[in-house]
């Protein structure tokens, strides 16, 4: 109609013109006129394509309503504390899902494990474009940080429907809906790390010695020590040392955001159950693995393969060289001649030798390779070593700042004693 309309009109106004010579000054108007006419006539020509594109487009999104994404529950939300300003979940950037004791994140944000928190907010997330809810941030309770709407959760600056929900234009209500986006597979859980034990150290807690005092824990057999993650078992220091918060297993094998706890701070502590210090973290013991969704370390199904260690071969020790006619040397002077008991005979220490001219073991040496190869490890640093000059471990002598096993002896790290070679 409009487009008849502007014809006819452009037909009476020439014939107008035509019909008024004394008019022919207003020839201009008459151009422009024909000129605005002429506007018309396109606009009227064109609207019914222009409304039928835009009918178009509307359909064309229609038919390709996307999928509302699936409720993800954080594993292990339902121990997050209450907030006495907030809700549990909104003072994580998250909103109530699933049982109702579970935390989601709300659209825009991601889950930092080290943080346990929902971070990264984006209001330009393809989420929140995708589902928020068309003019939610019009309402006057959105300006103050609130979606009032039910299940529904604030998203970039308006409210997003919760997951599993979709927004219904005509009911103006979140309503649940079963057109929900595929799940992600989850990952299979990776094995552990097996326990790193001290041979040994069973000597430890019978001579009342922690386990933590040597950075160690109590292994999973109650007697012996494992070296915490990040450490390894020095036996010149009978201790686990060199300790490094950049360890591969530390990295590896934390518990997430298990720097944040208070314990862990303030005392240097872990709380959980089967678990041990490690960096500024705290780790699950070997055999164990941190279960998200209990917040608890639980028994691994699987352990990393330890890498074959080659067998260490045994060094036979030095056969007993008894001293030719120490057997008439006066009963306690075996040790006064830098020499140990050896059956009938003196034997000297090793790192010293026998002087016929002095009839006596001299020339000992803290450097004589019978001493580097033989000491007994960190028995340097046993008291009576220190304090008294002496080894009271039997079937071992002084040699050089340490201890050795006698000659046919070897020392096993295991039973901590001098054992006779086979």
């Amino acid at each position: 109609k409009s487009e008849n309309f502007a014809v006819g009109l452009t037909s009476r106004c020439s014939t107008f013109v035509a019909e008024c010579p004394q008019r022919r000054a207003a020839m201009g108007l008459r151009q422009r006129l024909l000129g605005l006419l002429g506007l018309l006539t396109t606009v009227a020509s064109e609207r019914p394509h222009l409304l039928q594109r835009a009918s178009f487009l509307h359909l064309d999104g229609g038919t390709e309503v996307p999928k509302v994404p699936r409720a993800v529950p954080i594993p292990g939300s339902q121990t997050w504390p209450s907030d006495e300003s907030s809700d549990r979940c909104t003072a994580r950037n998250a909103y109530t899902c699933g049982d109702g004791q579970h935390c989601c994140c709300m659209f825009g944000c991601s889950y930092d494990l080290e943080k346990d928190n929902c971070t990264a907010c984006d209001a330009a997330d393809p989420l929140v474009r995708q589902f928020h809810i068309p003019s939610s941030h019009l309402w006057k309770e959105r300006a103050e940080g609130i979606c009032s709407a039910e299940f529904a959760h604030r998203c970039g600056g308006a409210c997003c429907c919760n997951a599993n929900f979709r927004w219904n234009m005509e009911t103006r209500h979140c309503e649940a809906t079963e057109d929900l986006a595929m799940v992600t597979e989850t990952l299979p859980t990776p094995p552990v790390p097996p326990e790193d034990v001290v041979p040994g150290s069973q000597t430890w807690t019978a001579a009342g010695i922690s386990c933590e005092s040597r950075n160690a824990y109590s292994c999973s057999d109650g007697q012996h020590c494992c070296c915490r993650f990040g450490c390894v078992f020095n036996p010149e220091k009978d201790s686990c040392s060199a300790c490094s918060a950049d360890s591969p297993q530390v990295k590896s094998f934390h518990i997430p955001s298990s720097h944040l706890w208070d314990e862990r701070i303030k005392e240097g502590t872990c709380e959980p159950e089967h678990s041990h210090a490690c960096g500024k973290a705290c780790c699950c013991h070997g055999k164990y693995r941190w279960d998200l969704e209990q917040r608890h370390c639980v028994a691994a199904a699987t352990t990393l393969a330890t890498a074959p260690v080659a067998e260490k071969k045994l060094v036979a020790p030095p056969k007993p060289e008894p001293v030719p006619g120490s057997q008439t040397w006066l009963a306690g002077t075996c040790e006064a001649k830098n020499a140990y008991k050896c059956g009938d005979h003196c034997c000297c220490m090793f790192g010293c030798e026998f002087n016929a001219e002095r009839d006596s073991c001299t020339s000992c040496s803290d450097k004589d390779p019978l001493v580097a190869q033989f000491h007994i490890p960190a028995s340097h640093l046993w008291t009576a070593r220190r304090e008294k000059q002496l080894c009271d471990e039997p079937q071992s002598h002084r040699c050089g700042q340490a201890c050795c096993c006698n000659a046919g002896y070897l020392w096993n790290m295991e039973s901590r004693r001098c054992i006779i070679y086979k």
